[in-house]
């Protein structure tokens, strides 16, 4: 519910990365905020310890349309 609400309110995250599965709360709320709001939540998981490791604050994270995920120093 609290992405949901977060969604409604404009103040979503842009997206969600995981490096495992999803939970089903964070995948309900972005489900919840797809349908029912104007602001999807894009939600990428199962990318691995590796990518988890990799990234550090201050990286630039992208996420294509077609799901690749790019990091840049």
């Amino acid at each position: 519910m609290v992405l949901y609400c977060a969604a409604d309110l404009k103040k979503a995250p842009k997206c969600m990365l995981f490096s495992e599965h999803i939970d089903s709360l964070a995948a309900a709320g972005a489900v919840l905020a797809a349908v029912w709001t104007e602001a999807p939540i894009v939600t990428v998981d199962c990318l691995g310890q590796e990518f988890l490791d990799y990234v550090k604050d201050g990286m630039k994270i992208t996420v294509a349309e077609d799901g690749t995920v790019t990091v840049e120093d």
